[in-house]
């Protein structure tokens, strides 16, 4: 291709990047942490040193923050700093103050991003010219072409923090660095020194760029000859000698200690920022886990979900072109360094507050495109289908990228099923990060109605519209991390800008609360009815690992509430890739919440034990099948006995129960035999029991478990309750009977049937699953 028209293609691009992100710049709200790097800015402008302790308490460098913060410095350099409630130790509170200085100056916005803007089209100046010097022109455009329209890019190379400015200044600070390497001479060493410092003083994650940069002068200076080592070590002396005393300009030549140093050191806040993203830790969300540290897995899930499909199939094909061919180890190495120190890295740290943290390695995904694809993209003798192939590529990229702008932040490509389930896999500024508020508030407008703040009655919302943020339904973000869990377990109506969730929940007409009281009963009676908003519910309890409670059986819905400690680990469902609900350990409490629906769950301990809620979803209970029992005269021990008497179940008894019928299962050590009741007087103050006995036919007993899982004193008229009974494991090839009934425990006498005379007992023959 001609010079011309490299030039040509070049200009038009830089131009369809301007816009993609001054569009976007324009049209998103601001987002979570820019008035802070904007507020902080104008802080150091105004004050200097004195606001040094506000930039520690972020981790803030101040060459970025003090570009974001000059149009408003510029514009009111008389706002009252010191009056502001906080200043100068607690930057939160600085900035809530600060708030209303800003927020009328609605072109202040775009002012404050222009920075970032422009620097991010430097950086596509530096990936072009890179692309170019290492594969040619046509491994230059096409780097340049992915860069324009990555969407992690366009995401953050408009907004006002420090993102895309940090890699833009490090990846020009490690291209002439790789210059230099290439032709050594001292013309590069100021240009080398300067985008050093710049880039440590734009984040503090700026030494991972200075230690690739010193990797790739060493490397230099060990490979080349001994007579050139000696000039080229002085050179990469005078330049990192350069860095550091622009990075102690910086500060204003600040001379101090740092907690836990032995010594006084140059620019102390520095350093203090160096270690606070060392300390830093949060609340994270990921493929529905959660926990306040981070996850090995974090950023390379976050890679294979967040990119463009295209990209990555392209990546692929690039990385097996740049495979076969002939490579210099050295160049392998000073092109590889970065990424592999920086990924390493941000793994290791577990920072995962969003896939923006890998952004400074996109700039060699660029590259490696450009230099894998390009000889193919742009050579003529390249076969048509290959051409072809790559052309749909390209075209499915840009769409992808163009189809979600200028809410980029959101993207997530089809692995998870596209921008609009993304909420579900990640959080924080992988989806929602503020850049929406304005849309928020519109439609706020627009639905008088709809409630934006988080429900009083969390276990049981009351009913109407409510939008919601993704983030704040994931907990992050907000001051209470459950102020939505109830919306988690349920499909949103609506998804806008790919980051706002609409719910519209329905009247519940609950009835009860069942608790199970193993180990206790996780919820008190204030909890209950604050949580569902309700003072009218029946509160019951029940031991759930020997019998299970339906409070009034088909004539209401409701809620159980079990402890955390009776389900096992979280684990990672397939081929959803999301947090699997919680799995009962015990396999009597799994059968019995398979027909309701997880509803609310508290992970962790607080006020209240990790506990779970499960809402029933239907009013109708899966009673056993029919089936024949044979009721025997008293004092009998056979179910074929002369004189028994066969009765469709149900069967009804001379006391407060019905037996509705048996279900039996067959686990690899026991028999569980469960039985079915349905309770016919209310709140029996005597107590009662359940007869279990596993015989044969022959009527030689082969085990006893009697009992009763549930207190008389609070079954009421229509519950139904499944009482458990676990008897040894049986031979097989024996049929196999439960003899059952129930019996006073104060007596203790049996229970005559209500239907045929003197008899006691039922023989129900069994047939486990």
């Amino acid at each position: 291709m001609s010079r011309r028209r490299v030039l040509v293609w070049a200009i038009a691009g830089f131009l369809v990047l301007f816009a993609l992100l001054l569009s976007g710049a324009n049209r998103t709200s601001l987002t979570a942490d820019e008035l802070t790097y904007i507020t902080l800015g104008y802080s150091l402008l105004a004050r200097g040193r004195a606001a040094f302790p506000l930039l520690t308490s972020r981790g803030y460098p101040p060459l970025l923050i003090a570009l974001e913060g000059l149009p408003l410095y510029a514009a009111n350099p008389h706002i009252p700093m010191e009056r502001l409630y906080g200043w100068p130790t607690d930057y939160s509170l600085v900035v809530q103050a600060f708030r209303p200085y800003f927020l009328p100056l609605s072109q202040m916005k775009l002012l404050a991003r222009l920075p970032i803007i422009f620097l991010t089209l430097i950086l596509g100046a530096v990936v072009f010219r890179w692309g170019k010097d290492f594969g040619g022109h046509g491994a230059g455009l096409l780097a340049l072409g992915v860069l324009i329209f990555d969407p992690l890019l366009l995401g953050t190379g408009r907004l006002a923090n420090s993102d895309a400015g940090t890699v833009a200044l490090g990846t020009a600070a490690l291209f002439v660095t790789w210059r230099w390497t290439q032709k050594p001479g001292w013309r590069w060493v100021p240009a080398t020194g300067i985008l050093l410092a710049l880039t440590l003083l734009a984040k503090a994650s700026g030494l991972l760029w200075a230690a690739a940069a010193g990797l790739m002068i060493i490397t230099a200076i060990v490979t080349r000859g001994p007579e050139r080592r000696s000039l080229l070590l002085l050179q990469g002396a005078a330049a990192a000698g350069l860095s550091l005393l622009l990075l102690w300009a910086g500060y204003g030549f600040e001379w101090g200690r740092v907690p836990g140093f032995p010594w006084p050191v140059p620019a102390p806040t520095h350093w203090e920022n160096v270690l606070y993203l060392t300390r830093y830790v949060d609340n994270y969300f990921a493929l529905g886990f959660r926990q306040h540290a981070g996850w090995w897995w974090y950023f390379p899930v976050a890679f294979l979900i967040k990119n463009p499909l295209p990209l990555l199939i392209g990546l692929l094909f690039a990385s097996v072109a740049l495979c076969r061919r002939p490579w210099s180890w050295v160049n392998v190495l000073t092109l590889g360094y970065f990424p592999v120190l920086y990924t390493g890295v941000a793994v290791a740290q577990g920072l995962d507050l969003g896939y923006r943290f890998i952004l400074p390695v996109h700039p060699f995904i660029y590259l490696a495109l450009g230099t894998g694809l390009g000889p193919w993209a742009w050579d003529r003798r390249t076969a048509p289908i290959w051409r072809w192939s790559m052309l749909a590529l390209g075209v499915w990229y840009v769409a992808r990228t163009v189809s979600v702008s200028p809410y980029e932040i959101a993207y997530f490509n089809e692995l998870v099923g596209g921008p609009d389930a993304g909420y579900q896999y990640l959080s924080d500024s992988n989806v929602d990060w503020g850049q929406s508020l304005n849309t928020q508030q519109a439609y706020i407008q627009e639905h008088p109605d709809v409630v934006s703040q988080p429900p009083a009655s969390r276990f049981q919302p009351t009913p109407g519209r409510y939008i919601v943020g993704a983030s704040a339904l994931q907990g992050i973000g907000i001051s209470d991390p459950d102020a939505y869990e109830w919306f988690r377990h349920r499909d949103p109506q609506a998804v806008i800008d790919h980051s706002l969730l609409v719910y519209d929940v329905a009247p519940a007409n609950l009835s009860w609360v069942a608790q199970c009281d193993v180990p206790g009963p996780p919820l008190d009676a204030a909890s209950i009815v604050g949580g569902t908003g309700r003072a009218d519910l029946r509160q019951v309890s029940f031991d759930c690992t020997r019998a299970w409670l339906y409070p009034g059986g088909e004539t209401g819905l409701g809620l159980f509430a079990l402890d955390q400690s009776l389900f096992g680990p979280e684990r990672l469902c397939f081929p959803t890739f999301l947090a699997c609900p919680p799995a009962a350990s015990d396999s009597f409490v799994a059968r019995h919440l398979a027909t309701a629906q997880l509803s609310y769950e508290q992970t962790t301990n607080g006020r209240l034990p990790a506990f779970a809620l499960y809402a029933t979803v239907s009013t109708t209970v899966q009673l056993p099948p029919p089936a024949t029992a044979f009721a025997v005269p008293v004092g009998a021990t056979r179910p074929d006995v002369a004189g028994s008497t066969p009765l469709p179940v149900p069967v009804r008894f001379n006391g407060p129960l019905m037996l509705l019928g048996v279900k039996s299962y067959l686990t690899p050590q026991t028999l569980e035999v469960e039985t079915w009741w349905r309770v016919t007087e209310s709140a029996v103050s005597r107590p009662y029991s359940i007869i279990a006995h596993l015989t044969t036919s022959a009527g030689d007993s082969l085990g006893v478990a009697d009992g009763l899982g549930v207190s008389p004193a609070t079954l009421m008229a229509g519950d139904v309750f499944v009482q458990r009974h676990i008897f040894p494991m049986p031979d097989a090839r024996t049929p196999l009977y439960l003899l059952t009934g129930a019996y006073w425990l104060d007596t203790p006498q049996r229970w005559q049937l209500a239907d045929v005379t003197r008899a006691d007992l039922l023989f129900i023959k069994l047939n486990p699953n």
